[in-house]
């Protein structure tokens, strides 16, 4: 076994591990517990990002460091920065799309309603989740797989990203964040840090979630006009993408994926091994 594969076998275990403590907690042990709700979410957030954060350093111990911020800053281009914006809306589009489809075939969706609003809410979705969550697949994937190349990476953290918000939001999610963490592991690459990233991830979450539950405090039709203009500046956005293409390099050549970079992930033992575990977890909270 080579180190890529050595080191990605060893990332995906340290993930699964990080959010499998916090699936045993809040799916199996809250409930026993004789606190409000509010200290347990609390008790739950601390057990994932602290604990579970640390079960990720001492997995990932013998992984080698490197540090993957530019030795001289790189500006993103305005075009960039316009383009990913654009995407975010393409994301929303499929989104929409699986949503539709789930929808005819009697299957329920995700649901908005599911997702009050409150001031602590808005905070997680707008400040904390997009800080911490980036940090975790952006910076600590970076710092342990960037150095096997830029597609491994930005492959790598969108598809483990996805596939855990399977669990936490549901399967139709899982296109929508993969699209998103390609986008926000791209810049990361090209930008040599997170802050590009996090206020990405903070604008996905403000247009996507917050801006879509407040207007249906207001009216259905209110969502579905607005979410129309997503869907067409997320229909642009992909015809730009397309024509633009070859403009996006990685590794030196054009092009986001290649075979390679997919042949080194899907043939990994950890990522089948984290993969099989978050789907079972992902049918036991639909079944139960």
């Amino acid at each position: 076994m080579n180190n890529k594969a050595k080191d990605l076998g060893r990332v995906a275990l340290g993930t699964v591990v990080m959010f499998g403590l916090y699936w045993l907690y809040s799916y199996v042990l809250k409930q026993y517990l004789p606190f409000e709700k509010r200290a347990l979410g609390i008790a739950g957030i601390v057990l994932l990002y602290v604990g579970g954060t640390g079960l990720f350093f001492w997995i990932t111990k013998d992984v080698d460091k490197q540090s993957y911020a530019l030795k001289e800053k790189s500006k993103v281009s305005v075009k960039t920065v316009q383009l990913c914006l654009l995407l975010h809306c393409t994301a929303f589009f499929v989104m929409n799309i699986l949503t539709a489809v789930s929808t005819a075939l009697g299957l329920k969706g995700p649901s908005a309603d599911d997702m009050p609003m409150t001031a602590s809410m808005v905070f997680m979705l707008l400040v904390f989740n997009p800080i911490v969550e980036e940090y975790i697949f952006r910076h600590l994937f970076a710092t342990r797989l960037l150095k096997h190349g830029e597609r491994f990476y930005v492959l790598t953290s969108a598809y483990c990203f996805a596939i855990l918000h399977g669990v936490s939001m549901g399967p139709i999610h899982i296109p929508y964040t993969f699209i998103l963490g390609l986008i926000w592991g791209y810049l990361t690459v090209k930008s040599g840090g997170l802050i590009l990233a996090i206020l990405m991830h903070s604008i996905s979450n403000l247009f996507n979630a917050v801006i879509v539950q407040k207007l249906l405090d207001i009216s259905v039709e209110a969502v579905g006009a607005y979410s129309a203009v997503i869907m067409l500046l997320g229909i642009i956005g992909l015809i730009l993408y397309l024509v633009n293409r070859k403009k996006v390099v990685l590794d030196g050549t054009s092009g986001l994926i290649d075979k390679q970079a997919l042949r080194d992930l899907f043939s990994n033992k950890g990522i089948w091994v984290y993969t099989v575990i978050t789907l079972i977890v992902m049918v036991l909270k639909a079944v139960l």
